[in-house]
């Protein structure tokens, strides 16, 4: 009897304890996944060398989070983001909660990011476009002396362009100031002018207004082959898709 006891727990507790994976397993993990081809593209997407690099894929690590479950781990993905690997870092990023970060926390990887890539600085702008004071930080990092912080401004005024009572008002800016701004900032900001144009109908036209006073938009994207979109083909290809 005692002996079936014990059995019958064991079964119980087998069954009912999740296994949690530990910053050191994942790390291995990703370790032996290894992609020196990746890797390449990386450093010439502007991957610093300050930074180490197994060089995933984002979908390789998406497989990751839903089969640990990364989400519900909010101590892991934190212990992840403030690696110094960038393939943990987004990784972090990718499974983070929002609302479960503070003010304080957000700039103080803003802060560490800036200097890095702009993978790391899009994924933290992902972040806080999904919180509630995700506004505020957009209008204050647009007045940023860092090229990668007002880049991700920027980002985040585009991602909530269906609620934002100064689209107007800031694609004016964009129209004026676009061809004086730093690098990555001119990217978004071209960005910012193109989703005006697609999604805002009011701000249509002014938005190929801007696009055509810019002009053509150079941004170095590093040594890779990748291009900055041609606002206005690009928004009128988009319309017409959507007739």
């Amino acid at each position: 009897m005692r002996l079936r006891m014990l059995f019958l727990l064991y079964l119980i507790y087998s069954r009912g304890v999740t296994r949690t994976i530990t910053f050191d397993q994942l790390n291995t993990e990703l370790q032996a996944l290894e992609n020196p081809n990746t890797i390449k593209i990386f450093r010439n997407h502007g991957c610093p060398d300050s930074l180490d690099l197994y060089g995933l894929k984002i979908g390789d690590l998406k497989k990751i989070i839903r089969r640990e479950k990364l989400t519900k781990n909010h101590e892991l993905a934190v212990e992840l983001i403030e690696s110094n690997n960038s393939d943990l870092i987004y990784l972090g990023l990718l499974a983070i909660n929002p609302d479960k970060i503070t003010t304080e926390q957000i700039e103080k990887w803003n802060i560490i990011f800036r200097e890095t890539w702009s993978q790391l600085t899009f994924g933290l702008a992902s972040i806080v476009s999904k919180r509630d004071d995700a506004l505020l930080f957009a209008k204050t990092w647009i007045e940023s002396d860092y090229d990668l912080t007002k880049s991700m401004g920027w980002q985040i005024y585009s991602e909530h362009i269906n609620n934002l009572p100064e689209a107007e008002a800031l694609l004016q800016r964009a129209k004026e100031t676009l061809q004086t701004e730093t690098n990555r900032t001119r990217y978004s900001m071209n960005g910012f002018i193109i989703t005006c144009g697609i999604y805002k109908d009011d701000l249509h036209e002014k938005a190929m207004e801007a696009a055509k006073s810019v002009g053509k938009v150079h941004v170095n994207l590093g040594n890779t082959a990748c291009k900055v979109p041609d606002a206005i083909s690009y928004i009128e290809k988009a319309r017409n898709r959507t007739k």
